[in-house]
């Protein structure tokens, strides 16, 4: 039998259970994504199902085999206070992992991004749309799913900033013939290094991350998309 004490989490979703509990879908700093059991919490206005709300930092303890364990303690340091299109972001944020992330694979620099993208999400600075870009960057470098900003996938070459160039899905980007469903060169550099400043990097950033992310979340649309499509166009 597992036994985990004292793991820093972030809550991620939760749906009842049985007549009083929760499943609770965390990110661990650890231990990856899981799921367990949280006995008795519903109907609680204090307590363990007060402290399991969506976006919490928690500290958890948990035991159990198989997939999916028991709470046996949790405790929230942190709440962040979210509303209109930062609530939104956030439920993509977490819907991403949720997603894509699997279960029990453990990822401290996930977890770190969605720690910094809820908060600065909660905070306002800098700006959910560039919030949201890093995270999707980030996201998937880390999953194996990222392409070269810098490089020019065929010839290996610097990209150069006047010039225009396409994205080849599992390669990366190469010359354009023309500017049409094409990038420029600067723009690509800016999202290497994840500057966000001018409007024409972050549309390209949107348009390529969306694309990236579209060939791994399958045929099943977003719930989250839904709300972010109301006001962070």
């Amino acid at each position: 039998m597992t036994r985990v004490v004292g793991e820093r989490a972030v809550v991620l979703h939760t749906r009842p259970y049985r007549e009083s509990s929760l499943i609770v879908n965390l990110l661990t700093h650890q231990h990856g994504r899981m799921a367990a059991v949280a006995k008795g919490v519903r109907g609680h206005r204090k307590g363990k199902g007060n402290a399991l709300q969506p976006f919490n930092q928690v500290t958890v303890s948990w035991s159990g085999r198989g997939s999916l364990a028991t709470l046996t303690a949790c405790e929230a340091w942190s709440h962040p206070w979210l509303k209109g299109d930062q609530m939104a972001a956030a439920f993509y944020v977490v819907e991403l992992v949720m997603r894509l992330l699997a279960e029990n694979e453990s990822s401290p620099r996930v977890f770190a991004a969605t720690v910094w993208a809820l908060e600065s999400l909660a905070a306002g600075d800098p700006s959910t749309e560039i919030v949201l870009r890093s995270f999707e960057k980030l996201l998937l470098e880390e999953l194996g799913y990222g392409v070269d900003f810098r490089t020019e996938a065929e010839t290996g070459s610097a990209l150069e900033s006047g010039q225009w160039y396409t994205l080849v899905l599992e390669q990366g980007f190469v010359a354009a013939a023309s500017e049409r469903d094409a990038y420029r060169g600067s723009d690509l550099l800016a999202i290497a290094g994840d500057d966000y400043r001018l409007a024409t990097s972050r549309r390209a950033a949107k348009q390529i991350f969306r694309r990236l992310l579209s060939a791994h979340l399958g045929t099943k649309p977003l719930a989250s998309r839904r709300l972010l499509l109301r006001g962070t166009r």
